[in-house]
């Protein structure tokens, strides 16, 4: 099944219904009911495995444990339940590897925080090629290490927070129905995350502390 885009929020009658159907036994309605959602689930489990392929494989998990839990879900809120049940099978995923490692070398032995940075590395760094100078490309690189770093130190429900609102670019009402929370708890959680990063960040060379332009910076 392919990802698709940003879905645009909202359950509605054609998601009941196509509930229903999927319900019924139609594998087309129970593709096309969580078409939407299958982008932001994907990079949410990249987020906490790291790796392209353990994100794919934290999604089929999800997809399958939707489809036996059809029947037991209310059809309201359909998004922020699918990605979290990805995001648990990315969790499960993540402590199979751990106690069954099966990639034993010296680069890819974190410690827990030491995971989380990498993982959150790897999901936020730029894409070789933005620059073609090399030493803007090392201080881009530099900065997002650091980022990264300061964002596994945080909360991970603020974190998760930051992230849907300044990387993902979804808004509070959208990040409050995807983690079952209030818009006010949302906007605190975002708030009190940027000042923590800030002052994490608070280190680097002058014209780069504080949070960086990604952070902070969109209308409230």
């Amino acid at each position: 099944m392919e990802r698709g885009g940003r879905p645009s929020g909202g359950e509605g009658e054609e998601r009941t219904a196509l509930l229903a159907a999927a319900r019924a036994g139609s594998q087309d309605a129970f593709r096309d009911l969580f078409a939407p959602d299958l982008d932001l689930a994907w990079r949410m489990a990249l987020r906490i495995t790291g790796r392209e392929a353990s994100a794919d494989d934290a999604l089929q998990a999800g997809l399958l444990s939707a489809y036996r839990s059809l029947d037991r879900v209310a059809p309201t809120n359909l998004r922020g339940w699918f990605v979290r049940i990805v995001e648990n099978a990315a969790r499960d995923l993540m402590r199979r590897e751990r106690r069954h490692p099966t990639l034993p070398f010296a680069s890819e032995t974190y410690e827990e925080g030491e995971e989380g940075a990498h993982r959150q590395r790897a999901a936020l760094e730029p894409q070789a090629g933005a620059s073609s100078d090399p030493a803007e490309q090392a201080e881009v690189r530099e900065l997002a290490t650091a980022l990264a770093i300061a964002l596994g130190k945080i909360p991970e429900e603020r974190r998760r927070a930051i992230l849907l609102y300044d990387v993902d670019g979804y808004d509070y009402a959208e990040i409050a129905e995807l983690t079952g929370v209030s818009v006010g708890t949302i906007k605190s959680r975002i708030s009190r995350g940027r000042e923590e990063l800030r002052r994490l960040l608070a280190d680097l060379r002058p014209g780069t502390a504080g949070a960086p332009s990604a952070f902070g910076e969109r209308d409230e």
